[in-house]
């Protein structure tokens, strides 16, 4: 049985005559110059030792793809735009190349057993059938209408975007990247006509589906997002997590340039990243959650903290976190210093005193120099530095073959770092699980009554000696 696929423009056609074309799967490929990149399994040293077989993985159809992935061939997609291609055209040639990738992609969305299973299942119907004198009676696989049901037009601009250069490669762009304009069509869709008029939403007030006749959210799209996946790979680079030694280096750094400096602005820059690296890693916090710390709250608790001799400075954070939808407090108790000598008070304090240096009093405790909240870039090449100085006297803490300005960074080092620390530490993973689920915890879920600051101490004081016992842990 031949894979039922059409032929590439190979013979002058009149306009709007079907492709008749039939092949066997394997005569499906991409033209010898596409420029789409194919992710290869190698080893450490650059060597493939993928057999031979899988080399063909994503470059050909095979037999049976027709009947699990909706196909239409290069010319009857690119007709959609009611115009014959012009032979040796550029454009029209890179449009071509682009519908064989993405039906490429689709095709290989499923797995070759899944596609030899179908095509099997398919011939054995046929002969049943053949038997009792029926013809086979599966439902006409086209023509398809002369509009783009599937979505192949988003598949097209998500490749092209691919072959622009991307963060960590020069000569491509990953995944993570492209689907974004697969969001952005569906969000210009649902407000549109025909979003508005095909909507239909099932469900109760908690839980909502909605149903859409949108073309990015046909079966074919899915299948091509699995096979272009699965074609590149994913390169995901994730911030290393912070080790305990490092920690110590990086402060023991940092109360040297305090103590032989006599610079305001040295002052407010070490003091900030003093204080921004005890909080976020004695919080177990993300980069960008440390920056909603606020300074009228840290100021008001640390008096509480030197006016009743508490064992815990107290860190408020103000504004909307993630997956919430009202702007509140959330209150983190920390131990002044910790088991290993983290002095988390002290860092705290000169953070304050040189905003009542400057003037502040409210706003942001990370604040820029007009006054607006911090940005991870304003701290992480200063972060990397003394990284880097570290790992030139201490391998220990820092290994020399690290890559330091690749793998460490602010927005989650010191989170990543806080856990496995607390973990390798024996800290009881209640107390890691306590800290890093406060939203649970507090059982906020974005709903929770934006509470004043003393009262949401208040609400939460029953819970402060278990969420200390995790930063004065470390």
């Amino acid at each position: 049985m031949r894979g039922v696929f059409c032929a590439n423009f190979v013979t002058p056609r009149l306009h709007w005559e079907p492709c008749r074309s039939v092949w066997h799967g394997r005569c499906y490929t991409p033209p010898p110059d596409e420029r789409f990149y194919y992710n290869v399994v190698a080893d450490g040293d650059g060597f493939d030792w993928r057999p031979p077989e899988a080399v063909s993985r994503y470059k050909e159809g095979r037999d049976g793809d027709h009947l699990l992935t909706t196909f239409q061939c290069n010319l009857c997609c690119f007709r959609k735009q009611r115009r014959d291609p012009i032979p040796s055209f550029p454009p029209d040639d890179l449009l071509l190349c682009a519908i064989r990738r993405a039906n490429l992609d689709a095709m290989w969305g499923r797995e070759p057993h899944t596609v030899n299973a179908t095509l099997r299942a398919a011939k054995g119907m046929i002969v049943q059938w053949s038997k009792v004198g029926l013809a086979p009676q599966f439902p006409p696989l086209g023509p398809f209408p002369v509009c783009d049901s599937l979505g192949m037009a988003v598949a097209i601009a998500m490749l092209m975007k691919s072959l622009e250069p991307g963060r960590y490669n020069t000569s491509y762009q990953q995944f993570e990247t492209i689907r974004k304009l697969r969001a952005g069509f569906l969000n210009i869709y649902m407000a549109s006509q025909d979003g508005v008029s095909s909507l239909r939403t099932v469900g109760g007030d908690k839980v909502k589906h909605h149903l859409t006749y949108s073309p990015t959210q046909s079966k074919w799209f899915e299948m091509f997002s699995q096979g272009y996946v699965r074609r590149m790979g994913q390169d995901v680079r994730q911030d290393w997590a912070i080790p305990l030694p490092a920690v110590h280096a990086l402060l023991n750094i940092l109360e040297n340039e305090w103590r032989t400096t006599d610079s305001e602005a040295s002052r407010e820059k070490i003091a900030s990243l003093g204080a921004f690296a005890v909080i976020g890693f004695c919080g177990s916090f993300r980069g960008s959650e440390v920056f909603l710390t606020d300074l009228h709250g840290l100021r008001t608790f640390l008096k509480d903290t030197e006016r009743l001799g508490r064992d815990h400075v107290v860190v408020p954070l103000l504004g909307r976190f993630k997956g919430e939808q009202n702007s509140r407090y959330h209150l983190s108790p920390m131990a002044n210093v910790t088991s290993s000598g983290i002095p988390i008070l002290r860092w705290i304090k000169r953070l304050v005193e040189v905003r009542e240096r400057e003037g502040r009093l409210h706003g942001p405790a990370f604040c820029n120099r007009a006054g607006g909240i911090a940005k991870s870039f304003d701290y992480e090449a200063d972060f990397i530095d003394r990284l880097m100085e570290i790992q030139a006297v201490n391998p220990v803490a820092v290994p020399p073959d690290v890559d330091v300005a690749e793998q460490f960074g602010v927005s989650r080092s010191f989170r990543r770092g806080a856990t496995s620390v607390a973990r390798a530490r024996g800290i009881d993973d209640k107390y890691v699980t306590l800290i890093n689920r406060w939203r649970t915890v507090e059982n906020s879920r974005g709903k929770k009554p934006s509470l004043p600051m003393h009262e949401h101490y208040s609400d939460i004081s029953i819970l402060v000696p278990e969420m200390v016992k995790f930063s004065y842990g470390l």
